[in-house]
């Protein structure tokens, strides 16, 4: 099809202006990325790399080793928080001093001077006499074992706070023993990355491999240094709660060193931290019933329904109202040149002082329960007393559920850390080791030998995980059974 000469010039008109856009806009991209470029200088390929295993500067070292029993030790003598609910103690016991009070007599004096008192027909009435609170359905008792009972409890809540630090002094030392475990893991990793490295310096020094494939192990080394100081890091962190929780203060950074991590070696090893994956668990049925009647916050419940029960015998108490009996001595003071008509002497008939008088007296004041009987104070402690029940049966079902729980977590953990024992780690070393001598005499490439590294280093770390997994679900078994482990 033949052009006609107009459409030849608009063809040839919009050619010129897309050249034209063109050799406009290579400038700002070229500009654009001579910027981009200048922000991260590249590195020169012939600069050298600090690949060295040595351990890098400023890494705080273990000054101190600390077992678990000792930590333990520690904590129960040191730390804060059982120090401070120990005060509880003496607190109820003083509650039973104050329930086992017999109430003061009340003193009670009348006397008067003056006119007013001495110039009387029949006398004024001096007295003096002691008034006493006499406690009636014996409300003294019942306050002395509501008192007691609250004892049992103060020291049951005592026991269950230290079972609580207990728990949690295993937890934090088992994180101090992963924290060390991850760092060994890294510095190991690191070490088969350094081999990868030498390898391949060995094959471009010979010109059997570019510089490429050089400069990418050397880059995979490099990444694992990032993870080297996130270890460090938690190692620390992990050695400041440790030292809180033994009631020590933190004044500085340190690594605390400890010696339970042989599950992380692969070590068959006695261990104080759990016991072995190869010890068989109790059957679940045994363990429910057992955390029943040995759970600290269970007993603490049990123990505070029989207190509530106490209270509710002492409210019913306070229907019958004290009787208050007050006895005393009565006599009158006359002035001596008192004389009245009454007081005559029968021989002469003339008015003589008023003779001395005295007597005794006995006062009984009771309260008449006509409008209120205490119902409120019976009602409440009532409800309170059956509201235990319901928190026992509560408490009952979380028991059982948590125990559950914690049991189907101990056991897979300990599958999965027989599986990583007996099949994956000891395969996933196997291919690494054949991928790395395959690419040393060059039957394979580099990215052969780095893809087995990395799965060397995955199977490794997710053993780490499924170690520590282990740690915490005896914790929280240890802690739903309520009994320390028996290892």
């Amino acid at each position: 099809m033949l052009l006609s000469p107009r459409h030849l010039l608009l063809m040839t008109l919009t050619l010129l202006c897309t050249a034209c856009i063109g050799v406009v806009a290579l400038p700002s991209l070229a500009t654009s990325e001579r910027t981009n470029s200048s922000m991260v200088p590249p590195m020169p390929l012939d600069q050298v790399i600090n690949l060295s295993n040595d351990k890098p500067a400023g890494i705080v070292a273990p000054e101190r080793t600390l077992t678990l029993r000792s930590c333990f030790e520690r904590a129960f003598a040191n730390n804060r928080e059982i120090a401070s609910s120990k005060y509880t103690l003496p607190i109820a016991k003083a509650a039973i001093r104050i329930a086992s009070a017999v109430p003061n007599p009340i003193f009670d004096l009348q006397f008067g001077c003056g006119p007013e008192w001495t110039n009387l027909v029949a006398g004024p009435p001096e007295q003096l006499g002691f008034k006493f609170d006499i406690q009636t359905a014996g409300k003294r008792s019942k306050q002395i074992d509501v008192a007691r009972a609250n004892y049992v409890v103060s020291e049951m809540q005592v026991a269950q706070l230290m079972f609580d630090v207990h728990n949690r002094v295993r937890r934090a030392y088992a994180e101090q023993a992963a924290a060390d475990a991850y760092a060994e893991l890294i510095d190991a990793q690191r070490k088969i990355a350094l081999d990868l490295v030498q390898i391949a310096q060995n094959r471009f020094s010979a010109g059997k491999a570019p510089r490429s494939e050089l400069l990418q192990s050397q880059l995979g080394a490099l990444q694992l240094d990032i993870q080297r100081h996130q270890a460090q890091c938690r190692l620390e962190q992990a050695s400041a709660a440790l030292g809180l929780i033994i009631g020590e203060l933190p004044t500085r950074v340190e690594v605390i060193d400890q010696e339970d991590n042989h599950l992380f070696q692969l070590s068959a090893k006695t261990s104080d931290l759990v016991p072995s994956p190869e010890r068989q668990l109790p059957p679940l049925d045994q363990l429910i019933p057992h955390a029943y009647t040995e759970r600290p916050d269970m007993k603490v419940q049990v123990q505070q329904k029989y207190a509530d029960r106490k209270a509710l015998t002492l409210a019913r108490a306070q229907r019958l109202p004290d009787l208050y009996v007050e006895y005393g001595y009565l006599f009158s003071v006359f002035a001596k040149n008192q004389t009245l008509s009454v007081y005559t002497n029968p021989v002469n008939n003339q008015p003589v002082p008023p003779p001395q008088i005295n007597g005794w007296y006995v006062n009984t004041t009771v309260e008449l329960p006509m409008f209120y009987q205490h119902q409120g104070e019976v009602g409440q402690a009532k409800v309170t007393w059956l509201q235990d029940f319901d928190q026992i049966e509560q408490l009952r079902a979380q028991i059982a559920a948590d125990s559950a729980t914690a049991y189907a977590s101990v056991q897979g953990a300990r599958a999965n850390i027989f599986k990583f024992q007996k099949e994956l780690i000891p395969q996933a070393s196997l291919v690494a080791k054949q991928a790395f001598r395959r690419y040393q005499v060059g039957k394979s490439d580099l990215a052969s030998a780095i893809l087995a590294r990395q799965q060397y280093q995955q199977v490794l770390s997710s053993y780490f995980d499924a170690v520590v997994a282990y740690q915490i679900a005896w914790a929280d078994l240890e802690k739903a059974i309520g009994a320390s482990l028996n290892i």
